[in-house]
Parts: C-alpha cells; structure tokens; sequence
C-alpha cells in the first residue's frame, strides 16, 4: 500500500503531523498534499461541540502554515486567501495572540503586493489589539513597529520609517538588552532608510 493510500483513514491532525515533517523537510508539495487531505478530513466531520475547538484550531494552523507555505513561494494572492481564512477562524476562537498573528501575516502580504494602506491597516490593528491586551510593549508589539516602519520605507515615508524602527528599538533594548542580535538587526533597519 503506497504513503498516500494509508493517509486517506488518518485522523486529520495526523496528516497535520505529517504536513509539520514534510514542511521541515522542505517538501512544500507533500506538505500541502498532506494539508490539504486533512482539510477534506475536517470537511467530512460532523462538528460536535465536544470537539469544535479542537477542530477550529486544528483549522486555523493548517490554514496558517498553508499559507506560509505559499508566502514563502511568493504566491501572494494564494497566501492571502489562506492567512484571510485562518483569520476568520481566529476570530471565531476569540484568541488575541492569533488574530494579531495573521493580521502581521497579511500585512506584509499586502505590503509586498503594494498595497500599502492596507498593509498599515492590518499592522495597525495588531498593534492596537495587542496594546490592548498587554499594557506593556512587549516584543510582539516590537515586531509590529518594525513591519509597519517597512512599510513606510516602501513608501518613501523615511521619517515615519525611522520612527517606527526606533520605537521597536526602544523596546528590544529594554527586554534584551543592547548586546542581542535583533537590535543589530534593528539598526540596519534604520540604516537601511539613510541609504
């Protein structure tokens, strides 16, 4: 019996597992085949409040890493519609941490599609969600800053660029200190816009 025949009776977070090593290993087809198989898993069970959760996260990781799958190839339109439907279900959980996830993840989407305005939407909310949610800027909110200070660098927008990076910059100091090697990434963010 071949690899494939035996997954079609697999519990879909088997086929996630096996998507998961195929993904380390670099086998974007096989992992999208095994992602896929188990969406057409999760589509045939009959959603059970005992389990709904279960299957909605389920949903939503397999949605994200579909694509980052496709972001990685820069099948932008692809990958949007994938971080798109990850975000529904996001939404649906009512989990901060993953609402703000996809909407970076489809910020920069957006950004590298051109689409500025809503790039700096999507980051914008993140930032706003997780402000909310953490009163301390912590390095996720960082990361933020930084997606949001590319963009502005995209649109020639050097000094809101600049401003962004160095209110990232202001946070990684304080949480890691000034010998890490994302504040040296950080400064050649900034001094990437003086060039």
């Amino acid at each position: 019996m071949s690899n494939q025949q035996s997954t079609n009776s697999q519990h879909p977070a088997l086929l996630y597992n096996e998507a998961l090593i195929s993904q380390e290993k670099n086998d974007d087809l096989q992992a999208l085949s095994y992602y896929n198989q188990a969406r057409n898993k999760i589509r045939s069970i009959v959603s059970t409040s005992k389990y709904s959760k279960y299957i909605d996260e389920l949903q939503y990781n397999i949605s994200l890493n579909i694509c980052n799958i496709y972001h990685r190839q820069y099948n932008l339109i692809t990958a949007n519609q994938f971080v798109s439907e990850a975000l529904q279900i996001a939404y649906k959980l009512q989990q901060q941490d993953k609402i703000t996830q996809c909407l970076d993840t489809r910020g920069e989407i957006k950004r590298l599609q051109g689409y500025y305005d809503d790039a700096l939407l999507d980051h914008n909310k993140s930032v706003e969600i997780k402000l909310k949610s953490d009163e301390n800027e912590g390095l996720d909110t960082s990361n933020s800053y930084v997606n949001i200070g590319n963009v502005y660098c995209d649109q020639g927008k050097y000094d809101d660029a600049v401003r962004m990076y160095e209110k990232s910059l202001e946070i990684q100091l304080s949480a890691l200190g000034d010998n890490h090697p994302s504040i040296a990434t950080t400064y050649n963010n900034m001094g990437s816009v003086y060039q």
